[in-house]
């Protein structure tokens, strides 16, 4: 087997419909390409009261629970899942993302609604990962449809 052949997918979810259609597409694609698929949430305080009220081992607990069920739901779908790992971490998603393409085949990640504040506060996920990422980026919408972006510097990949 190949380095390439080893290297899991990652797949980054926010419980949001999109990344649900993303996580499900890189699970079918890993059992189809018989790679691992990392799945990955980054949690962090958004809010006033997350910052307030929430402290940080309740974030994590409620990340890993929502990782765990999610998962548990799409491989359930599944008659020959692939080898699935979740992996629950704070921080920056684009910068957590964008670290973990590095070892990535591909990052899958849902297609998102954006706004300005979010933008401003936290920079477009997808576009950082896109421009940034070491791997090629697959997007997925609600729907299921597919778009790839390959990375700037190809030669990045093959590390």
């Amino acid at each position: 087997m190949s380095i390439s052949e080893d290297r899991p997918i990652v797949v980054g979810i926010d419980g949001s419909t999109n990344s649900l259609a993303a996580l499900r597409w890189a699970l079918r694609e890993g059992a189809a390409v018989g790679a691992p698929v990392e799945v990955l949430h980054c949690w962090t305080a958004q809010t006033l009261p997350d910052l307030v009220l929430a402290p940080a081992h309740e974030l994590k607990i409620a990340s890993i629970c929502m990782l765990h069920n999610e998962v548990e739901a799409a491989v359930a779908e599944m008659p020959d899942p692939p080898t699935v790992t979740e992996i629950s971490l704070s921080g920056d998603p684009a910068g957590r993302l964008v670290g973990r393409s590095a070892h990535a085949r591909l990052l899958v990640l849902g297609v998102r609604q954006t706004t300005v504040m979010r933008d401003l506060a936290h920079g477009a996920i997808g576009t950082v990962c896109r421009k940034q990422a070491r791997s090629p980026v697959v997007t997925v919408d609600r729907a299921g449809s597919v778009s790839w972006h390959h990375p700037l510097h190809p030669e990045l990949v093959s590390g």
